[in-house]
């Protein structure tokens, strides 16, 4: 079987501005998706848009997706991110006139269903959705093959690392975002010494490689699903207007009025907490992880056993205190977490998992 994933080869800053490392996807997905598949005789490639689009400009890359898809022929595609960069035309295409298998990546549905998701999930064979929330919403709009499930966890990448000293209290390494920013300053307003790094923070972005020894050197990791829901100018300006695409040609900043009503329903579910793959990443490399409660939670790890989580802001400061002041059972759950990562929540358990519920068992 030849399968076929889609997604960008770098990341790149709120301005596109290539940062020099690769997407987080190339590690999510496309490694996991490879090794589990190549173990049981599958092929997996990958086509990566941006360095199509650098190569042959926005229709050129579509070309070359299509050229991809007839020449090649894979049995499934995988696709996420971005879909407005190849466009609804071309994935319709392939879904009505070749025998690929089209499978819909919603990640990030808890706030992007809206304004992306279902615009798009007509164009595919298969929807994946790691938010219980949107099953109800796909199934509205007609969807009938749609999966939930959550990402899961690389555990050849994400591991603990021999001879690391936890020298770090607290940490938290993601996305900038006004509601994060609060929190942080919130915690270290009460005493908490927090270590950050990523993109839009001042101390900026760090490697892969950087982040597994950070979490490792952690006592405590942070995994903050704080809703991105606030109100300021930011989110007002976004509800009128976007920015260009990767390879839009054109003014940086669009006029987005037609999308007005989709982008306001976008804003207004940023509300939802969402489970994310750094909930399984921590737990992983052997770290006590706290996060908010989200979604199904509850299903993947035994809460206040295998991970903690808190309620508001003075819920958290006291949960850090007390764990950082009591090690043994910050170790003792930080230990259950591990083991049940590592028995359920490895990504070659998701992706055999996922390609048997389309019909295309590994």
């Amino acid at each position: 079987m030849k399968i076929l994933l889609v997604n960008y080869k770098h990341e790149y800053d709120r301005s596109w501005n290539n940062l020099g490392r690769r997407s987080t996807s190339y590690y999510l997905e496309y490694l996991p998706l490879k090794a589990v598949a190549e173990e049981h005789g599958h092929t997996v490639d990958i086509f990566y848009i941006d360095e199509a689009i650098l190569v042959r400009g926005l229709e050129g890359a579509r070309k070359m997706f299509w050229e991809y898809i007839t020449t090649e022929k894979p049995d499934v595609c995988l696709a996420g991110f971005n879909e407005y960069d190849l466009g609804k035309e071309i994935y319709r295409k392939v879904k009505d006139e070749t025998s690929t298998e089209l499978v819909y990546i919603g990640d990030d549905d808890t706030w992007r269903w809206e304004r992306v998701s279902r615009h798009f999930a007509h164009c595919f064979n298969w929807i994946l959705t790691y938010d219980g929330r949107a099953i109800k919403k796909y199934k509205s709009i007609g969807c009938k093959n749609i999966i939930h499930h959550q990402p899961g966890v690389d555990l050849e990448t994400y591991r603990k690392l021999e001879n690391v000293k936890k020298d770090i209290d607290v940490s938290f390494v993601g996305l900038w975002s006004k509601p994060r920013e609060q929190l942080i300053h919130y915690l270290r307003s009460k005493g908490v010494d927090v270590f950050v790094r990523g993109v839009g923070w001042p101390e900026g972005p760090i490697s892969q490689e950087e982040l597994i020894r950070i979490i490792n050197r952690s006592k405590i990791v942070l995994s903050l699903n704080t809703p991105a829901f606030y109100f300021g100018w930011r989110p007002i300006v976004r509800l009128f207007f976007r920015r260009a695409y990767f390879g839009e040609k054109g003014l940086p900043i669009k006029l987005d009025i037609q999308n007005l009503f989709d982008n306001m329903r976008s804003w207004l579910m940023k509300r939802n907490a969402q489970v994310k793959s750094r909930h399984f990443e921590v737990p992983a490399c052997g770290t006590l992880e706290m996060t908010q409660d989200a979604d199904d939670m509850k299903d993947y790890y035994k809460l206040g056993e295998e991970i903690v989580v808190y309620k508001n802001e003075k819920d958290l400061v006291e949960k850090i205190k007390y764990y950082l002041a009591h090690s043994d059972e910050r170790e003792a759950i930080a230990k259950a977490g591990y083991e049940r990562t590592q028995r359920e929540h490895s990504t070659k358990q998701r992706f055999e998992d996922i390609f048997k519920m389309i019909g295309k068992p590994l």
